[in-house]
């Protein structure tokens, strides 16, 4: 595996002020050869399937039917597709899984991932007649596979509500149970192969930083920087992906950013027109999904132009870095998640803002843009090795602006690794 901080200090070193095109080009060919990353094989499928029909035995769960996009990339690696018709993805206690699927997909899904489609569903009228409708294929399929199935897990979380509804109608409502709780668990741990894509989705993020540290400066408006972060972040995916014609490189983060001292009060300011002025703070946030679906979370200030910072915004600053490693200090195997939320608080409630807190301290990641874990007041999660975690805890104060550092971390057997490139921009 690559250190992403190493080759990043020392990208970092070899720039003055900015980095250059060639530069930035350079470091992402080198990066990209030296690369040891693994993807997720048909083997580690078939472990997480495996993890997830362990927890559906204990669970009392005879068949789960999944339908969110987040979970059809963690069991099969299907990645991109439209989410307007309902794919699921069809699991018994025992055996290997199957799609029932709008034909629309079948062809995608095959050539996807290996994971059959075992029944398709159509929208007109056939010789043969086939299911019209996703909630009837689906209740027919698990009719011929399970007849006597008693309960069916279904992801309530990311399920649309109206095809809660269908499912419940066409299986039976008494018989659909709700396995959101069960499958976030399953995601909570990564497995090495995830940690590596969460590794891809971290250098991805170094060049969206390197694209943005390029153009910000007064007189420039916010979504400009932004599309040099989705343009920076696209390319980078592309080469990751090297010509694969199933995959996307199109990074889908979220390119939230805001400058000045209204809009960085407020934690996620969309890239728009306003350009940035001389002395003011470029709040930039690179979460979200980047590579494979997979998400990160990674926040950062880029002070605008050569004035020095205003000394009530360099205070807001300095209390955001201080509050991020406090934090950070506390992450480790058996800490308690609102322990973790408490030490930041606890710095920046000393500089007696009023109501400087937007939102917690950071949440489980790396599956998905949330994984379920919280670190906010009080949660008595234990926080265990293998788990992913944004640290990214902010003031924002009306008046004067707000600042946020945030990192991607992974719990380790002895404390957490950084996985996000963590020196960039904390010299601000």
């Amino acid at each position: 595996m690559i250190d992403t901080n190493d080759w990043i200090a020392e990208l970092l070193h070899s720039q003055a002020a900015s980095f250059t095109h060639e530069k930035s080009e350079n470091a992402m060919i080198e990066n990209l050869k030296n690369s040891g990353l693994a993807f997720p094989t048909d083997a580690d499928y078939r472990n997480r399937i495996e993890r997830a029909q362990a927890s559906m035995k204990r669970s009392g769960i005879d068949v789960l039917a999944i339908s969110g996009f987040d979970y059809l990339r963690f069991f099969t690696g299907l990645n991109g597709l439209p989410v307007g018709r309902p794919i699921w993805l069809v699991l018994l206690q025992d055996g290997a899984p199957a799609f029932v699927s709008p034909r629309s997909e079948a062809k995608e899904i095959r050539a996807r991932c290996n994971t059959p489609v075992a029944m398709e569903w159509v929208e007109w009228e056939e010789p043969v007649p086939a299911p019209m409708t996703h909630h009837a294929a689906l209740a027919k399929y698990v009719a011929d596979i399970a007849p006597t199935a008693r309960t069916i897990g279904v992801d309530f979380n990311s399920t649309w509500a109206l095809n809660i509804e269908l499912v419940e109608q066409a299986l039976g409502a008494e018989r659909v149970k709700d396995a959101t709780v069960m499958l976030r668990e399953l995601l909570a741990r990564k497995d090495a192969v995830a940690i590596d894509v969460i590794r891809r989705c971290t250098d991805i993020v170094a060049h969206q930083f390197a694209a943005c540290r390029e153009l910000v400066a007064p007189g420039v408006p916010e979504w400009k920087v932004a599309l040099a972060s989705l343009t920076a972040g696209t390319e980078r995916a592309a080469q990751w992906w090297n010509g694969n014609e199933e995959q996307s490189p199109f990074v889908q983060g979220m390119q939230m950013m805001g400058a000045g001292r209204e809009r960085t009060a407020r934690c996620h300011s969309a890239g728009g027109g306003r350009k940035m002025r001389e002395g003011e703070i470029l709040q930039v946030c690179f979460c979200g999904p980047s590579f494979f679906g997979h998400a990160i979370g990674y926040d950062r200030p880029f002070h605008i132009g050569l004035k020095p910072l205003p000394a009530d915004l360099r205070k807001v600053v300095d209390v955001a870095r201080e509050a991020q490693e406090a934090a950070l200090a506390k992450v480790g195997p058996g800490a308690l998640a609102g322990e973790v939320h408490a030490a930041a608080v606890a710095v920046i409630e000393r500089q007696g803002w009023k109501s400087p807190f937007l939102h917690r301290t950071g949440r489980g990641i790396g599956y998905s843009d949330w994984d379920g874990i919280e670190l906010k007041a009080n949660s008595p999660t234990v926080l265990e090795p293998g788990m992913v975690l944004t640290v990214e805890p902010a003031p924002y104060v009306d008046g004067i602006g707000g600042a946020r550092f945030g990192d991607t971390v992974l719990v380790t057997e002895t404390g957490y690794e950084v996985l996000t490139p963590f020196d960039l921009g904390r010299d601000i």
